[in-house]
């Protein structure tokens, strides 16, 4: 076997590969090889090829391969195979020696069904009735007599998701099990690089490290992984080396295959209820013509509906068949589901005995759906990477062909959902953006090193900046946080809500400090950290139970507010619910009866920076076309480009010919800004057009509100989306010419989006989710202790004022400040398309132009505050009279 090193990075080498299936296959011991090749007589793949060499030898390795081309076997075959040389030598003792981490549980779940294959095969082989190799999995959703027998006699391979890690780490009872861990393998990595999660999984991979004596092996698995350079730095950290092994797709693959459709008719404007009847036929009608579909939903109450629907609606006029069977064909699959409900879907769909399977994200990332042969994506996936990761669950094995239908609603998801597909064919994976330094991961971990014992001050900083997401972290930033968990600041280190609506009470330091050392307050405060490890931040969740078995979770709010015979729909089931006994709801199945949906709350979901851009260039191409060549030109383009039906082509033909008639359409290098009315009251909207996915728009629009409001004194409401956002201002104030350059330019961009967002409400609501991950505030109490009505909300209605009032500086009000700059805005990106120089234009129109209504609507706005007292309560005095008086 040879291969070409390619120089990625310093420490970060790239295989280029030039591989032999002989010698790749030759690696492997008797048994393993035996079993292989009766199992995959056409060998192993070039991923499998290229990995199982460098990860024998012990290297660090990032193996990026695309989807259904065998990486499960390429990341794990080496390390069996080691372990089976040692059962053969009579040295394999019963101890720990490989840590899988997966971002979700059902891939765990999966990867051990996965990995039962070969070790039973190889069994056989030996002779055994068991393998001598064991697998273990330890998840939130593992009970707690499988905890203890996990503990007491650990596998050889343990499955574990980046919570479970962390909690087992600061846990005494498993301070013995790691010595003899020699490989690490993450997979999923592309998902777990750019995002604090991920940075707290990087800084247990260091602990885990350190707990082994020695240095493990790491291995990396992702299909859409691009750049690799900054994901091997995140799986290895800036001390060691990486080697990117990147293979192609074996021989006789075949293409991504994606069909957008528009669920709208040239000249229908949107209909929810004609294109949600729309939807549901065309997903029957491609469930009846394939074996299993996975159909992807953008939320859990939409994959409840179109469940609930499938199973129960009767075929439409036209429509031939019938509605499917609820409790064999359609099944639902979310993280609020019961885990033994998911595992149940899991095995069915991997068996092939299911028509379809509906669910949001659960099911995106890596699980081998088995028999399914088409992927249905309701609505715009949001990202390149996103569209392949969901369309690769269809055709999921070797020389498989995945197919994808993007199913859209309306003329500007027609035309995103097209430009997504172009990109995903072209296989353009959006670069991952690193995390740097999330104090409140920091903060965590801390509580984490302190649980498992006493530890040196400045081991712990030495420890931290080994892992590649906290390798910049400031010495004062680590010591700001050591003294905040403490209780050092003037903001103490936690804080609960006594009563509703009652003032936070503060409560006791997390950790003790003292003479360079630190440790854990107290076993109350081990266990607080128990409760509540991790970084996803969730609501308060009531546990849904119908004829004795547990159905899923609801928020606690949503079910706070049910009544008894209210009726909703879980697990695409109607049931009715009795009463609420602590935080579980009583219900009783009803059938297939309608029902309300229930609410769970989550991030907005929005393009990526890089499609934003994509499709804004799009726009203004068909625009060009239209104006240059004629209808019948754009038209063929439109077919011919984005490989559009005719209907399609049509439909987004229509809206950029009416945007073109009403207004124009922006240019990449054109800041339009459109004057209409305020629907329904006295004032303006004022909707801008940008090149910008909705990050990167919320922060210029927060800058521009800011700057208005400097200029007018007056409140304004302000809404982002992809492609623009829109400020609405009182009827007595409008935006001149002469006030566009003051209001778009680069200075002091920073500070103007602070402004925006500290006149509004999104800082004291993530800091919630800060305060939260730093175990100032508990999203889980004690048991016994609940969050009542309302759940953390006094977090930010209450307690973010005071911190920010006691201590201004306080490590979680800057770390809220980054976190809104870098991920939950992108300042970074409004600010390099503000030094373009962007052309800036005004139009002053008599209604919303159609762009404006179909990418920047205005609903759901935020008030941002501008006006002082007295002179918002003089204005509205004057209205008062002024109504008095026109009353008389």
């Amino acid at each position: 076997m040879t291969w070409t090193e390619v120089e990625v990075t310093p420490g970060y080498t790239m295989i280029d590969g030039k591989d032999d299936a002989g010698e790749a296959l030759g690696l492997l011991g008797d048994p393993l090889r035996s079993w292989f090749a009766d199992a995959f007589p056409a060998g192993p793949t070039p991923a499998q090829r290229l990995a199982w060499p460098a990860i024998a030898s012990g290297e660090n390795v990032l193996l990026i391969s695309p989807t259904g081309t065998g990486k499960t076997l390429a990341g794990f075959l080496a390390i069996v195979d080691r372990l089976l040389r040692e059962h053969q030598a009579d040295t394999l003792s019963r101890r720990l020696r490989c840590v899988y981490i997966s971002p979700l549980r059902s891939l765990g779940y999966d990867v051990e069904k996965n990995l039962a294959i070969p070790l039973d095969g190889v069994g056989r082989l030996l002779g055994l009735e068991k393998c001598p190799i064991r697998v273990g999995v330890r998840t939130g959703d593992t009970s707690a007599y499988e905890r203890r027998r996990l503990r007491d006699s650990p596998p050889h391979i343990l499955i574990t998701t980046p919570e479970s890690l962390s909690l087992l780490l600061s846990q005494s009872g498993w301070r013995d099990h790691w010595a003899g861990v020699s490989h690490v393998v993450v997979d999923e990595v592309h998902a777990l690089a750019a995002t604090k999660r991920g940075a707290d999984l990087a800084i247990s991979l260091e602990r885990l490290a350190e707990a082994t004596g020695a240095d493990p092996a790491r291995v990396g698995l992702s299909a859409t992984c691009r750049p690799p350079d900054p994901v091997a730095r995140f799986l290895v950290g800036p001390s060691r080396t990486c080697r990117v092994v990147e293979a192609p797709r074996p021989a006789g693959s075949q293409a991504l295959e994606i069909a957008v459709e528009s669920l709208l008719r040239p000249g229908e404007g949107p209909h929810r209820g004609l294109t949600y009847r729309r939807l549901l036929r065309r997903i029957r009608k491609a469930v009846s013509a394939n074996r299993t579909t996975v159909v992807f939903a953008n939320s859990r109450p939409m994959t409840e509906k179109i469940a609930h629907d499938l199973r129960n609606a009767p075929p439409g006029r036209g429509e031939t068949g019938r509605a499917f069977d609820g409790e064999t064909e359609v099944a639902v699959h979310h993280s609020a589901l019961d885990a033994a409900r998911r595992r149940e879907v899991e095995e069915r769909l991997k068996a092939g005995r299911l028509r379809a399977v509906v669910t949001s994200t659960s099911l995106e990332l890596g699980v081998d759906v088995g028999t399914a042969d088409l992927t249905v994506q309701v609505g715009l996936p949001g990202g390149v990477a996103r569209c392949v990761q969901r369309i690769g669950r269809s055709g999921h094995h070797v020389g498989g062909r995945s197919r994808g239908l993007i199913l859209a609603a309306t003329a500007a998801e027609v035309a995103a959902g097209a430009v997504t597909a172009r990109a995903a064919r072209a296989g353009a994976i959006e670069p991952l953006k690193p995390i740097a330094s999330p104090l409140d991961v920091v903060c965590q971990q801390l509580i984490g090193m302190a649980c498992a014992g006493e530890t040196s001050v400045d081991a712990a900083y030495e420890l931290l900046r080994k892992a590649g997401p906290t390798a910049d972290l400031g010495r004062d930033d680590f010591l700001a946080c050591l003294e905040f968990l403490a209780g050092e600041l003037s903001s103490p280190s936690g804080a609960s809500e006594p009563e509703p609506g009652a003032t936070p009470r503060w409560t006791a330091p997390r950790i003790w400090k003292r003479n360079g050392w630190f440790g854990v307050r107290s076993r109350r405060v081990q266990r607080w950290f128990w409760s509540n490890v991790g970084t996803i931040n969730a609501e308060e969740s009531a546990t849904v139970i119908a004829e004795a078995t547990p159905i899923g979770t609801v928020e606690g709010a949503y079910a706070e507010r049910l009544s008894a015979g209210d009726r909703f729909v879980l697990d695409g089931r109607t049931l009715e619910f009795r009463r609420l006994e602590g935080l579980v709801v009583h219900a009783r199945l009803v059938g297939g009866e309608p029902g309300a949906l229930p609410v769970w709350h989550s991030d907005r979901q929005s393009l990526s920076t890089e499609l934003a851009a994509d499709l804004a260039t799009f726009r203004a191409e068909a625009s060009r076309r239209s104006t240059c060549d004629g209808p019948s030109a754009l038209r063929e383009w439109l077919a011919e480009a984005l490989e559009l039906d005719a209907r399609a082509a049509e439909v987004v033909a229509e809206l950029i010919e009416a945007q073109d008639r009403w207004s124009e359409t922006p240019g990449v290098d054109t800041l339009l800004v459109e004057e209409s009315p305020t629907l329904l009251e006295p004032g303006w909207t004022y909707a801008f057009h940008a090149p910008l996915n909705r990050s990167a728009a919320e922060a210029l629009g927060r800058a521009v509100a800011a700057r208005l409001g400097r200029r007018f004194g007056r409140d304004a409401a302000f809404q982002a989306a992809d492609l623009g956002w829109t400020i609405r201002l009182p009827d007595d104030v409008r935006i001149g010419e002469a006030d566009l350059a003051e209001i778009a330019t680069l200075d002091d961009l920073a500070d103007d989006v602070l402004e925006g967002v500290d006149r509004g409400e999104l800082a004291a609501r993530r800091f919630r989710h800060v305060a939260a991950t730093a175990l100032m505030v508990l999203r889980n109490p004690e048991p016994g202790k609940r969050v009542r009505v309302g759940g953390m909300n006094w977090v930010y209605s209450r307690l973010y004022p005071l911190v920010k009032a006691a201590c201004p500086n306080h490590p979680l009000l800057r770390e809220t400040r980054r976190e809104i700059l870098h991920e939950v805005l992108d300042v970074p990106a409004a600010a390099r398309w503000l030094e373009t120089r962007p052309t800036l234009r005004l139009r002053r129109l008599a209604a919303a132009s159609p762009f404006a209504t179909a990418w920047i609507a205005p609903g759901g706005d935020e008030s941002l505050r501008y006006d002082s007292p007295a002179d918002a309560l003089r204005r509205l005095h004057a209205r008062m009279t002024a109504a008095a008086g026109g009353g008389s």
